[in-house]
């Protein structure tokens, strides 16, 4: 499964501590470097976990637009600030990271449940339930037409991009959109751009609130009354 459609699953440890610590017996000022990262990227880390356990849960529909505000809000100040975001290549009808397993927290799902109804949608729960059975390690396993996201229109365009998750948000590639597809064997070209608050954002909320597949949670966000 290539790691461009993976959220990051990891725990602070993983994040932030262990993975980064390999080198550290290395040259002095590259361990320096990697020990002032890991740091960083922990307080980042800590902050947006605090966050998000002081919110009120008590709304979903509230905590997850909020989320989704802060999160755009993020990503224009970053890709506007940083000189890699002029690089941004995804757009409109570029959808082969529609095709993977995408990892979202309840309350997403009860926001996407509501935007369904409010907008007339009807996505084919059918497709949601086999979609269902799969993990993201099986998603590949499945049949190509059932891959797509139950979403995404016949114009490559998401239907639900108002309130599209946070891991579809901050997926942003800077490649040709073409290495996106995995039947072209292109993925270990794929160049990725990186807001690291943004990353920190989402596992904290994933970690905080809970997660799973988003056929398997909408699915049981549009059966309930």
């Amino acid at each position: 499964m290539p790691a461009i459609w993976r959220v990051c699953r990891a725990s602070a440890a993983d994040i932030c501590g262990a993975d980064m610590d390999d080198d550290f017996d290395t040259a002095g000022s590259a361990a320096g470097n990697r020990r002032k990262k890991a740091a960083w990227l922990r307080g980042i880390h800590e902050r947006h976990l605090a966050q998000c356990r002081a919110a009120d849960i008590t709304d979903a529909l509230a905590l997850a637009h909020k989320a989704h505000v802060e999160m755009d809000a993020q990503l224009q100040q970053d890709s506007a600030n940083l000189p890699e975001g002029k690089q941004i290549r995804c757009g409109r009808g570029c959808s082969h990271c529609c095709h993977g397993p995408v990892e979202i927290w309840p309350q997403e799902a009860a926001l996407l449940a509501r935007f369904v109804r409010d907008a007339g949608l009807a996505p084919d729960l059918a497709l949601l339930e086999r979609q269902s059975r799969y993990s993201v390690d099986t998603w590949r396993e499945q049949p190509a037409a059932d891959q797509a996201c139950v979403f995404l229109g016949d114009d490559g365009a998401c239907s639900v991009y108002a309130a599209r998750p946070n891991t579809c948000r901050k997926l942003l590639v800077m490649s040709d959109p073409a290495c996106c597809d995995v039947r072209q064997g292109r993925t270990d070209q794929i160049d990725r751009w990186f807001s690291w608050e943004a990353e920190m954002m989402e596992v904290a909320a994933l970690e905080v609130f809970g997660m799973g597949l988003l056929p398997r949670l909408v699915l049981q966000a549009l059966q309930q009354k």
